[in-house]
């Protein structure tokens, strides 16, 4: 049996995050010229997981990666790592 998420060590969590940042997101990313990596991963109020990433290539200039494309990044890591309480903020 997986552990769940939220009972993860910090390493865990940043391990399991960075696997779906880079089967799940990157190549989404990179169809557009840009990338994005983690940066930090957070506990914080609520049990909430902070992660922390920056954009690079085309995204790093992008109208979107406030909003749609920092939305979408968070919806996956939330249904892939079944938990709802991740927010992701950009760098």
């Amino acid at each position: 049996m997986e552990k769940k998420f939220e009972n993860l060590s910090q390493e865990e969590k940043t391990k399991a995050i960075e696997e779906v940042l880079k089967k799940d997101i990157l190549p989404m990313l990179a169809f557009d010229g840009g990338y994005a990596e983690v940066i930090d991963v957070k506990d914080a109020q609520n049990n909430e997981t902070h992660v922390f990433i920056r954009y690079g290539g085309a995204c790093a200039a992008c109208s979107s990666a406030g909003g749609a494309t920092l939305f979408a990044i968070e919806e996956t890591l939330r249904k892939r790592l079944d938990n709802d309480k991740i927010r992701v903020f950009p760098v």
